[in-house]
C-alpha cells in the first residue's frame, strides 16, 4: 500500500472506482493499478486541479493505469475495456439510477432526461475541457456537438491513441441506462483522431 500521506490522499481518488474493477478469471494485483495512478497523479499535480478538471483527470488516469497493467497479465485491449467501463458503470450507478428514476416518474421520461441534461451540461462538458454547442433540447431531440476532446487530448499526450475509445464508452454509459427511452446516434471521429463528436438523442420508438 501506499506509505506517505501524499500518496495515500491521491489513492483515495482510485479506490472508490477500482473496488469495482473485475477481471474474470485473471487475478490481478489491483495495488500496481494504485501505483501507477499515483505515480501519474502527482506527476499531473493533480491535488491543484479544479474540481472539473480533476474528475476528469482521475477517470482519465483510472483509464490509462488500468489499461497498462491489464496489459501485463495479457489481457488485450478489448476485454480490458469491458472491465474498465464496467467498474466506472458500476462507480456512478447509484447517482445514475436515482436520475433515472426521477425521469421516469415523469409524465415525459426523454424530455426530463433532456432538461437534467441542461441544467448539469456546463459541469459535465466544460468549454475549455470540449466546446460545445448545442442545435437542439427540447421534447423531441437533443442535439450537441463538440469541438474538442478532453480525453482524447490526454491520451494522445500520453502516446495511448488507442484509449481512447474508452473514453467514448465511458460518455455512452449515461445513454445505454436509458436504452428503453432514449435512442442515440453518435458520430465520434476524436477516436479517428478527427475534429468532432456529435450526439443526437431522441425518444425511444416503442416496439
Amino acid at each position: 500500500m501506499t506509505d506517505n500521506k501524499e500518496g495515500a490522499t491521491a489513492a483515495a481518488h482510485i479506490e472508490p472506482i477500482l473496488e469495482h474493477l473485475e477481471t474474470e478469471e485473471v487475478v490481478i494485483d489491483k495495488e500496481k493499478i494504485v501505483e501507477l495512478f499515483v505515480k501519474l497523479w502527482e506527476y499531473e499535480d493533480g491535488e491543484k486541479l479544479d474540481p472539473a478538471t480533476q474528475r476528469l483527470t482521475i477517470i482519465g488516469l483510472f483509464m490509462y493505469a488500468s489499461h497498462n497493467i491489464l496489459d501485463d497479465y495479457n489481457i488485450r485491449i478489448d476485454r480490458a475495456r469491458k472491465f474498465i467501463i464496467a467498474a466506472l458503470h458500476d462507480w456512478i450507478k447509484p447517482d445514475l439510477e436515482k436520475t433515472i428514476a426521477k425521469e421516469k416518474e415523469s409524465d415525459n421520461p426523454f424530455k426530463a432526461f433532456v432538461d437534467a441534461g441542461q441544467n448539469t451540461f456546463d459541469d459535465n462538458f466544460a468549454w475549455e475541457h470540449f466546446m460545445p454547442s448545442t442545435k437542439k433540447a427540447d421534447a423531441t431531440e437533443w442535439n450537441f456537438k463538440m469541438k474538442k476532446c478532453w480525453f482524447a487530448q490526454f491520451f494522445i499526450r500520453f502516446g495511448r491513441v488507442d484509449y481512447i475509445q474508452t473514453a467514448c464508452e465511458f460518455d455512452k454509459i449515461q445513454w445505454d441506462a436509458r436504452k428503453d427511452y432514449v435512442d442515440l446516434k453518435l458520430t465520434n471521429l476524436f477516436a479517428k483522431l478527427g475534429t468532432i463528436c456529435q450526439f443526437k438523442y431522441t425518444p425511444a420508438k416503442s416496439e
